[in-house]
């Protein structure tokens, strides 16, 4: 496959997901839930809105940390966070220690992005989302961030369904040639992506889920997502009018031949081993690999879906949650030498 094949994500519109609504205002109240578990924000420095014209509700909410420890800075590297819940539920509060200790441990401009959710705005909303917030951090224009990120110095960080983001995001901006390229000519001549973090990501969206459960042994089906609730939230992103064989809603359908033309950024990518999604990011572990792309994989064999945000309860496993972040902070720490 050519770049030159590859379609650009429109936002379409046709049948929806059977009781849409329904299922948008139940996830509205469960993330409310989910942002009381989670905390209020405080974390953060700033919220921001990004406009976002034709796409979710014309604008995006932005959390912010600055690095604690030194106000005089003028630029320092960007990373970008989205947050996993199944394209339906995920916001910024949810990993908001997590930023916070990479803002100031790593000294980044940590942007968390609360993308348009499904099922009323399903793909490509929150991609394209995601893309204008990269446009808008990176432009050196802009006078809401006390801090400038460094356009040279960019990574992406997702879990989950924002794993997914990541993967599709860092597609999205390497293309050079074909229908794809304009995205990449939004973004200054000096932006370069230096890394890209995904924690048990999904990778063969589209496919089925149960299809994909299918492959696991009994054991890790046990302990997996349920197949009823993965494959709605699923259904929900990718309503029938959509084609799902796209590399974007499935990054596992980038081609050798397309993936060592675009020159991707060094990946990290941790996998539970007790999630049936494993599978699929090792399939992409191979793929980018074969291509000579660096990438770092760690399996956790123990740890289930989720594990990396996990607080306390019976699947909390603190030796698995220490690692995972600190292999995240010296990866970035070593890509945005």
């Amino acid at each position: 496959m050519k770049q030159s094949a590859v379609t650009a994500p429109l936002v379409t519109s046709g049948p929806g997901l059977f009781a849409a609504f329904r299922i948008h205002v139940l996830a509205s109240l469960f993330r409310n839930y989910v942002w009381w578990l989670s905390g209020n924000g405080s974390d953060f420095d700033e919220v921001v809105y990004v406009d976002t014209p034709g796409l979710g509700s014309g604008r995006v909410r932005c959390a912010i940390c600055y690095p604690a420890n030194d106000t005089s800075l003028k630029s320092c590297p960007l990373l970008l966070v989205f947050e996993g819940g199944g394209f339906i539920l995920g916001q910024p509060e949810d990993g908001q220690r997590q930023d916070r200790r990479l803002a100031d441990e790593l000294g980044l401009v940590v942007i968390s992005v609360d993308y348009a959710k499904a099922p009323r705005y399903p793909f490509p909303h929150a991609l394209l989302q995601l893309l204008h917030v990269l446009e808008w951090a990176t432009s050196g224009s802009n006078g809401s961030l006390k801090v400038q990120p460094d356009a040279s110095k960019v990574a992406f960080m997702g879990n989950s369904a924002g794993g997914n983001l990541v993967a599709a995001l860092t597609l999205l901006v390497a293309f050079t040639e074909g229908p794809l390229a304009t995205y990449r000519h939004r973004l200054p001549a000096t932006f370069r992506q230096v890394a890209q973090v995904m924690l048990y990501p999904s990778l063969d969206t589209g496919v089925p889920y149960g299809e994909r459960f299918e492959r696991a042994s009994k054991a890790v089906q046990e302990q997996s997502l349920p197949v009823g609730v993965a494959q709605l939230m699923e259904d929900a992103y990718l309503p029938p009018h959509i084609s799902r064989d796209h590399l974007l809603i499935r990054p596992t359908l980038a081609a050798g031949d397309i993936l060592s033309e675009l020159r991707l950024p060094p990946a990290l990518i941790l996998t539970a081993g007790m999630d049936c999604l494993k599978e699929e990011a090792d399939t992409y572990t191979r793929q980018l690999g074969q291509v000579g792309v660096t990438v770092h994989a760690h399996d956790y064999p123990q740890a289930k879906h989720g594990f990396s945000h996990y607080k306390k309860g019976k699947d909390y496993r603190k030796e698995d949650v220490e690692d995972c972040w600190k292999r995240i902070a010296g990866m970035l720490r070593e890509a945005f030498i």
